[in-house]
């Protein structure tokens, strides 16, 4: 692992009893020799309020790991429409209990990759 990894994961949003899809973010950095970790997601602030959020839920991440995810102070009328919840970091004593929980910042397949960069360019260079 470098010193900072970025993904994108697919998880779920646990308020109150209700599991709701959701996309987020997780930034791994090495620092110290500690691996540390912290994840966010947007989500509409009219449907956290109608979803009863408050300050905390729970984000069931791709692995089936369950971490807290919150917003700084309570959701209401006034935020903004688009709400940023995030983890408190997340501290991993190795790269196999950090990929353990986040999988998506393991290996990436060569073959996609190769893939990824050629659509991203118009002309397929990487």
């Amino acid at each position: 692992m470098t010193d900072l990894e970025i993904a994108d994961g697919q998880g779920q949003l646990l308020i109150g009893e209700r599991l709701s899809p959701v996309s987020y973010h997780v930034a791994a950095q090495k620092t110290d020799g500690r691996l540390s970790v912290t994840v966010d997601l947007q989500a509409p602030r009219d449907w956290l309020i109608k979803q009863g959020f408050k300050r905390r839920a729970t984000l069931v991440l791709a692995s089936g790991d369950r971490v807290e995810i919150l917003h700084e102070d309570g959701v209401d009328v006034s935020d903004s429409l688009s709400i940023v919840l995030k983890t408190e970091p997340l501290v991993y004593n190795g790269t196999e209990a950090l990929l353990s929980a986040f999988p998506e910042l393991g290996p990436r397949d060569p073959s996609t990759m190769a893939e990824n960069s050629a659509s991203d360019d118009p002309k397929g260079r990487s």
